[in-house]
């Protein structure tokens, strides 16, 4: 996939801004908050129809507008055109594309497979395991509709049971003919969920360790995935999985009923990043967690690559700032030795200059609010 022209309109601090895009690295500059970041949020709203930053739409939106339209047009692998444009004021959001108007996200999520770095993805390494979760979900659904639709009704079936449990102990009584059906989903769900969840970890570890190797070639590093309560053995087979969990359940619903709250689920599972045997967010250094993250982000990369039909683009949001020029290096050859279309932005123009790549120039002074560019 390659991006050709973005378009944004009252996105943050954009009123009007249209830019036509190099095929190759695309390098954004200028003082902090001038409008980066917004551009790469942009091409991700119009990716996975929302910024890869912790946020929502409603605090996108330009001061004093009231609404915010993104849009871009793209080439995939094959050559032909893709153009897709989202509109967000009143609290709804219109997506549309070349096939139809008023597609819901998960309709979206995929037709632009993207691999974002940014510093507040450091949280993947060393952060808590709803962390490494969103990490393996947003990996996920851009190549399975059908696991990301799982996840939307996983959310809906946790907030029934929970709602449930809490009427059960404010009346002090539970009922088991009005909780059966959504444990019964929850569980046929979870194992669904865990049964891809194990599936990919399993196939993204080699690339993981061969990346992780070439950057640290003495070090070991494993990754683990801990399904919540579901032992490592059966997690390829849905009716141990099953079984299992309904043995869970039984044995555990009165704790349920006393907290009033679902006790398990594919929301408790964790990923374990190990690095010389330790486990990485309680004993890798800062260097170490810096090389795990690139890694985790360039099998990220080649995972997406060998399943989706289109390369993944690459957004890079001031990483270079936190990173050496080992490290740097060795990103920009990933992105150079594919072809992929990169997108960084940094307070320095000469950024990468000493590494000797090519690269198209964006200062965001003369890009934000100039149609022209």
């Amino acid at each position: 996939m390659k991006l050709k022209h973005l378009k944004i309109f009252n996105l943050r601090n954009h009123s009007h801004s249209e830019i036509d895009f190099s095929d190759g690295i695309n390098l954004i500059y200028g003082p902090n908050g001038s409008g980066k970041t917004t551009i790469l949020e942009a091409i991700s709203i119009c990716s996975m129809s929302k910024s890869f930053l912790p946020t929502i739409d409603q605090n996108l939106i330009k001061y004093e507008q009231k609404g915010y339209e993104v849009g871009l047009r793209a080439i995939n692998d094959l050559g032909a055109e893709y153009n897709v444009d989202i509109k967000f004021s009143a609290s709804k959001k219109k997506i549309s594309n070349n096939d139809s108007e008023n597609l819901s996200p998960k309709n979206l999520i995929g037709n632009i497979p993207i691999v974002v770095l940014s510093p507040d993805y450091k949280s993947i390494t060393f952060g808590s395991p709803g962390d490494r979760r969103d990490f393996i979900d947003k990996v996920i659904s851009q190549i399975s509709k059908s696991y990301l639709s799982k996840l939307i009704q996983l959310k809906k079936v946790l907030k029934q049971r929970n709602s449930l449990l809490s009427i059960f102990k404010k009346n002090e009584r539970y009922d088991d003919a009005l909780m059966e059906p959504w444990t019964e989903k929850l569980i046929e769900l979870n194992a669904d969920i865990v049964m891809k969840r194990h599936e990919f970890i399993n196939e993204l570890m080699p690339m993981f360790k061969e990346t992780f190797k070439e950057i640290a070639p003495n070090e070991e590093v494993e990754l683990i995935y801990d399904a919540y309560k579901i032992e490592e053995g059966i997690r390829e087979d849905k009716v141990k999985i099953m079984e299992e969990l309904h043995k869970y359940y039984e044995y555990r619903k009165e704790v349920e009923y006393h907290r009033a709250s679902t006790i398990f689920g594919p929301q408790k599972d964790d990923l374990i990043i190990k690095i010389n045997s330790g486990i990485a967010k309680d004993y890798a250094s800062q260097g170490q967690h810096k090389s795990l993250l690139i890694s985790l982000k360039i099998a990220e990369f080649n995972y997406l690559k060998s399943y989706c039909n289109e390369t993944p683009i690459v957004l890079l949001d001031d990483i270079f700032a936190e990173l050496d020029e080992s490290r740097s290096k060795h990103v920009i050859d990933i992105i150079e030795k594919n072809g992929v279309q990169s997108f960084i932005t940094s307070t320095n123009s000469e950024l990468l200059n000493k590494l000797n790549v090519e690269k198209k120039l964006f200062n965001i002074e003369d890009v934000r609010d100039n149609s022209n560019i």
